[in-house]
């Protein structure tokens, strides 16, 4: 792996960040004011409702919708580190009307809350640190098997009574006093929030996690970061402190203040705005197409362009390896979580089929989040998943359509003009004399047309008038119509009567 560039920027309210390596974009991520990441917040909430059948409640926690806490996020994944066990609980033990302290682990999707936990955790430099789990575990990231169990030992040295702490990656690399004044932090944070607990109304924050830029320097091994470039005196103002106080090694960071935007003028914009093309290109040619659905994403390889030199089997396996690189690199990219499946092109060879398999877990190594991958199917699908961590690239930057309802397609001419037949036939049905449309102009022309329709509402409604008003503005599924009872209802004089 490569050493990073990082890239930090603020305006308007909102926060963006960038990393690349070797000339590719591997990480972004924007916030701004009205979408904040509120994962990590820490809320008073009042219990709603309580599933007993499920082991599940609602939470009021002052959010748009009320949050959702199950018996199996009571503790945090530990999947996801070595360490000692705990017990887990199968019952919540709530009733509704308790006031309870929960911390966000999910951030809402679509039509659903987001998740909370009563296991709060509080995420530093080289530990996380749980005022009330007892659970000592250490980073997977940290390979030495020795190493490892010295920090287990001295991490359980450190707590005292149910507080549990899991070791970061970063922790071999700080000094004693630093990791012993973030525990000492994040206790006296931990006493004050459940202070202020004891006066905040329900759906208070009380405690909540650090900008964007704070965050990933906190979570990032600057060791492989070569050079920061900062487009905000602020922002930069507030790392270069950052580094002081911490002493953090790095020698490059670059205040971008030349008038022009930092990732334009950098050459970042087109790979950003990249993150929501459904289409992906490899370096030989080839392509990926991904498709975001409800339930999961998919993912299809395509040879494209590439007829490759040798035998089909290679050509086809050389397409799909690089494929297996890019897709775990666009799946961290635009921050997809949970089910993925991917179509890769079907191979004879059963040691190509493995060895694609092995580099795909090898390529999502490199993934901060959680990936399980799963042994390749018969029909040469191959399912993984990846924890959710927030939301998407593609929800952050577009939004649905108004038009098409987000499905991203739009009605035939013929199918808009049946929806208006529908729509007229039934307001002169209910006695309407005069009926205007406002409609798009290029529809218009092919309804004026249309003798079909003029016939059938001339002979239904022989006293009624209609009117079209053309629009060039309106989009063309788009239409509306006005209706009155009375035959002297005023027509505006770009309205065309259609009978």
């Amino acid at each position: 792996m490569g050493k990073k560039t990082l890239y930090f920027d603020s305006f308007c309210g909102m926060e963006s960040y960038a990393a690349v390596e070797n000339g590719k974009l591997t990480e972004f991520n924007y916030e701004s004011q009205s979408r904040k990441n509120i994962i990590g917040n820490i809320y008073k909430g009042k219990v709603t409702d309580v599933l007993n059948g499920m082991q599940a409640a609602f939470i009021n926690c002052g959010l748009e919708r009320n949050c959702y806490l199950s018996v199996e996020d009571i503790f945090p994944d530990k999947n996801k580190y070595d360490g000692g066990d705990v017990d887990i609980p199968t019952e919540l033990n709530l009733k509704v009307g308790d006031e309870i302290l929960v911390q966000v682990v999910k951030a809402p999707v679509g039509k659903k809350g987001a998740k909370v936990t009563t296991a709060l955790s509080f995420v530093g430099k080289y530990l996380i640190y749980m005022p009330n789990t007892p659970f000592i575990g250490v980073s997977r990231k940290i390979h030495d098997p020795e190493l490892r169990k010295n920090l287990i030992f001295s991490a359980s040295r450190k707590c005292r009574g149910d507080e549990g702490m899991i070791v970061r990656t970063a922790a071999p690399y700080a000094n004693r006093k630093d990791a012993d004044n973030e525990m000492e932090y994040y206790r006296r944070m931990y006493r004050a929030i459940l202070e202020k607990f004891k006066k905040a109304p329900v759906g208070e924050i009380l405690y909540t996690d650090y900008p964007l830029f704070m965050r990933v320097m906190r979570d990032t091994l600057l060791f492989d970061v070569e050079k920061i470039y900062v487009g905000n005196k602020f922002v930069y103002d507030s790392l270069t402190d950052i580094i002081k106080v911490t002493g953090t090694r790095v020698r490059n960071v670059v205040l971008h203040d030349n008038g022009t935007d930092m990732f334009y003028d950098l050459g970042l914009t087109p790979q950003i705005l990249e993150l929501v093309s459904p289409r992906v290109e490899l370096e030989n040619g080839g392509y990926l197409i991904i498709e975001k659905t409800e339930a999961l994403t998919v993912i299809d390889v395509n040879t494209g362009k590439f007829t490759g030199e040798d035998s089909l089997e290679h050509t086809v396996y050389y397409t799909n390896i690089l494929a297996a690189r890019e897709i775990a690199r666009q799946v961290r990219l635009r921050n997809i979580g949970g089910i993925v499946v991917v179509d890769f092109i079907d191979m004879d060879d059963e040691k190509h089929r493995e060895a694609l398999v092995e580099e795909l877990e090898k390529a999502l190594e490199n993934d901060k989040t959680k990936c399980n991958v799963l042994p390749m199917s018969k029909f040469g699908l191959v399912e993984f998943t990846r924890k959710r961590t927030g939301p998407s690239a593609a929800s952050q930057f577009v939004r649905p359509c108004r038009y098409c309802g987000g499905t991203g397609i739009s009605y035939v001419p013929e199918m808009t003009i049946l929806k208006i037949r529908a729509h007229l036939l039934d307001l002169l049905s209910k006695g309407n004399r005069v009926v205007c449309i406002d409609m798009n102009a290029g529809i218009a022309d092919k309804l004026v047309c249309w003798r079909e329709l003029v016939e059938e509402t001339q002979q239904k409604y022989p006293l009624a008038r209609v009117y079209i008003i053309p629009h060039r503005t309106y989009h063309d599924d788009h239409f509306t119509m006005r209706a009155d009872l009375s035959p002297t209802f005023s027509i505006p004089k770009e309205g065309i009567q259609l009978y």
